[in-house]
Formats: structure tokens, C-alpha cells, sequence
């Protein structure tokens, strides 16, 4: 009998040792197959929150950019600022400073500034004025004072001259001389860049 029962489990644990080759015989078959481990589980993404600036209680936030327009509109009729600029043709009948843009006399010869020819060449600008001769560009302020202390009825210009210039209580200007044409016109004409300034002169 002991030797039957013997006999029972050496098969049995044969059996078992069997199995356990079959398995990993198994196992080792399906890797070289190329079948692909099993996936691990998908992880949810992190959700994202986006927070909106909110405008302060009682009001939106205001525009920078309208801000700067109506800084500039408000600077454009401050004293001393640019009231007009552009190329201009003077010749006897003469232009209105008070104009925007400067226009030329219709109602005849008296009008100043004006041009007419001096001499047997050259040209001068006639009306209260004043020859610029500083290094530096001309202002509103610095033709006031030059006008102020230096004027006179007429000057004598060539091409690349500066003059400053008023008609009695009209704004002050300046005169960029670019040409002078002394055989055209009723009395030759000076060409320039004029520029007008929201100032006039002291009283």
C-alpha cells in the first residue's frame, strides 16, 4: 500500500511540474508572436481654468490710445504749437497770416509779408520781419523776441534763408526761403516753406 501511495504523488507532482513548463511555454510563445504588453490605464489630463480680468467696480477700464488722441488734440492749440504749415508763393500783393491756410491779397497791394525785387538781382520779403541767422532751428518764442528787438520793413534774401515774420497782431510765422524768381511776377517772387505759430505778438 505505502508503495501505491508513492507511486500517487510522484505522478501528481510530475503533473504539476508539467503544467508550470506549459505555462511559461505559454508565455514565451505569445512575446515571440510580437503581441504587445497590455496597455496601462489612460490617465484624465489636468482640466485647465481660465480666469477673465475683470474692470474695477463702477466702471470699464479706460483706452491708453484715446487717452494719447486727446492728449494730442489738446496740445495742438496750446501757445507756441504749429498752427499751419506748407509751401507758399509770396509776391507784391502779399499773403494773410491770419488765414488758415495763409491766403494771397485779392483786394490789391498793401498786404504784407510781400516780395519785390531789390536792385538788379536780388529779391528782399517786405513787412515787419527779420532775418534768422542762429544755428539753431527758429521757434514761435525765439522769432517773437527777434521780432521784438530786430525788426525791420524789408531784408534782402537768397535761396536757404530764414526769415521771421507778422502783420500787426497776426500770428507769427517763419519764412523757409527755397527760391527766388526775379524776372517773374509783377515784381519777382520768392518762393519758401512757410510755417505759422498759435502765438502773437507781446502787447
Amino acid at each position: 500500500m505505502s508503495t501505491g501511495r508513492s507511486h500517487a504523488k510522484l505522478w501528481a507532482a510530475g503533473a504539476a511540474v508539467v503544467s508550470a513548463i506549459a505555462g511559461v511555454a505559454s508565455a514565451i510563445a505569445a512575446f515571440s508572436n510580437g503581441s504587445p504588453p497590455p496597455a496601462p490605464s489612460a490617465v484624465p489630463p489636468a482640466s485647465s481654468v481660465t480666469v477673465a480680468s475683470q474692470p474695477p467696480a463702477g466702471g470699464t477700464a479706460s483706452s491708453g490710445a484715446g487717452s494719447s488722441a486727446a492728449g494730442s488734440s489738446a496740445a495742438g492749440s496750446t501757445a507756441g504749437s504749429v498752427r499751419w504749415t506748407g509751401k507758399v508763393v509770396l509776391g507784391l500783393e502779399g499773403i494773410d497770416l491770419n488765414t488758415i491756410p495763409p491766403q494771397s491779397a485779392k483786394s490789391g497791394f498793401g498786404i504784407r509779408p510781400a516780395a519785390g525785387r531789390s536792385g538788379e538781382s536780388s529779391m528782399e520779403v517786405k513787412g515787419t520781419v527779420a532775418l534768422w541767422t542762429n544755428a539753431e532751428a527758429p521757434t514761435a518764442q525765439g522769432c517773437r523776441d527777434l521780432l521784438a528787438t530786430q525788426s525791420r520793413s524789408n531784408v534782402t534774401v537768397a535761396e536757404g534763408d530764414v526769415v521771421c515774420l507778422v502783420n500787426e497782431k497776426s500770428p507769427i510765422g517763419v519764412l523757409k526761403v527755397t527760391g527766388t524768381r526775379y524776372n517773374e511776377g509783377s515784381y519777382g517772387l520768392v518762393e519758401g516753406e512757410l510755417t505759422t505759430w498759435n502765438l502773437r505778438p507781446s502787447s
